[in-house]
């Protein structure tokens, strides 16, 4: 079997200021440098999927899962490490990521193709049934500037699915939008499962996660935690939030959402 993914020794990190953004102008005209302290979304990450593997990656906000997916979509580069793919890869990440505003559904379909690698009449044979499948046939050609979060979704996930990926990288598609859409998301994925295609995937839906994914990997504070059978990896998580909801609150700590996008 081959790999389709490889991880090896991958860290990230981020700047986060001291100064809120409205200063940090300032003090760049001013000539002086911004405080700053260095924040490591990803620590020594390593990991392998092979060829029509599913994976599910768990992990509570901010605990690096969306920065290791977009780096290996190439949307972030890493700072040390490596990472290879082999196949073409298609993503659905935040929302709205890959598509132009200004442009319509229509436009963003073929600008997201060509950037894929497909060629317009490709792009041309697939139209059809990425709007239906989006259900967008009334809105296809309307601004996406003006489309709801739902359509959005529709529209990312409906491309990413029908350019023929070899791996498909989702993030969090399964707890957006409609619940007949929902449905068609994941009896989607598990016919991609079927037809022997690599899937990665970030879910806060457990169940989903167990039920769709082979093997999975939970990511704490930036660090592989557990990997293994999907079922046991969401069990030792389950556990491990269980007993944080039920522990004592510390008095010490606040609810700094900086670092929740990571």
């Amino acid at each position: 079997m081959k790999t389709a993914i490889s991880v090896d020794q991958v860290w990230k990190s981020f700047r986060l200021y001291h100064e809120r953004n409205q200063y940090l102008k300032a003090a760049a005209l001013r000539g002086r440098r911004a405080r700053y302290e260095e924040f490591w979304a990803l620590r020594n990450i390593s990991f392998e999927v092979q060829e029509g593997e599913s994976v599910g990656l768990v992990g509570n906000n901010g605990s690096g899962k969306s920065t290791l997916l977009k780096t290996l979509s190439g949307i972030l580069v890493a700072d040390k490490g490596s990472l290879t793919t082999h196949g073409r890869l298609s993503s659905l990440l935040e929302l709205g990521a890959g598509f132009h505003p200004e442009l319509s559904g229509r436009e963003n379909v073929y600008l997201n193709g060509a950037v894929l690698g497909l060629k317009r009449r490709e792009i041309n044979a697939l139209l059809t049934d990425i709007v239906e499948f989006a259900e967008l046939e009334k809105f296809i050609d309307v601004p996406v500037k003006n489309y709801s979060n739902g359509m959005y979704i529709r529209l990312g996930f409906s491309v990413a699915v029908h350019v023929d990926p070899e791996i498909l990288i989702l993030d969090e598609v399964l707890s957006v939008g409609d619940e007949s859409f929902q449905k068609k998301s994941r009896e989607r994925i598990e016919r991609f499962k079927e037809e022997g295609r690599t899937i990665l995937f970030v879910s806060h839906d457990l169940e989903s996660v167990a039920g769709l994914c082979d093997s999975a990997i939970w990511i704490l504070e930036g660090e592989v935690k557990s990997a293994g059978p999907s079922q046991e990896v969401v069990d030792l998580y389950s556990a491990h939030e269980t007993s944080i909801f039920l522990s004592p609150p510390d008095k010490a700590s606040d609810d700094d959402d900086s670092t929740e996008s990571f």
